[in-house]
């Protein structure tokens, strides 16, 4: 069943949950996965959503605060910070290998544009 995000605030994206519990995607992924009383999932496009007050009474009422208190205290700061490359060779190597499918893509995309 589809769903309208009427308003955007009472639904989450999993990646959402993810960011704002402190959690990893995975994280919120097996909860989903293992626990048949997880809220259930809206589909709107390619995106899966939860209704926040569904979610968050599902937390109270499986006691995952302080589990989640305990993982983001354990793994710090430092396990939310997105990966930086640093390596200029290594990025340059990674545009070189992928610059001809990403031209191929955006022509692709510019075809289907103008069919529309």
């Amino acid at each position: 069943m589809s769903v309208s995000l009427d308003k955007a605030t009472d639904y989450l994206c999993l990646a959402d949950i993810a960011r704002e519990l402190g959690v990893s995607r995975a994280t919120v992924t097996n909860w989903h996965q293992r626990h048949a009383d997880f809220p259930h999932i809206e589909t709107l496009g390619a995106m899966s959503y939860v209704k926040r007050g569904e979610l968050y009474a599902w937390l109270d009422a499986t006691n995952r605060w302080e589990s989640i208190r305990k993982a983001r205290e354990s793994h710090g700061s430092e396990v939310r910070k997105p990966r930086v490359r640093s390596d200029v060779a290594e990025i340059r190597r990674l545009i070189e290998r992928h610059e001809s499918a990403l031209k191929r893509l955006t022509r692709e995309l510019a075809r289907a544009l103008d069919s529309q």
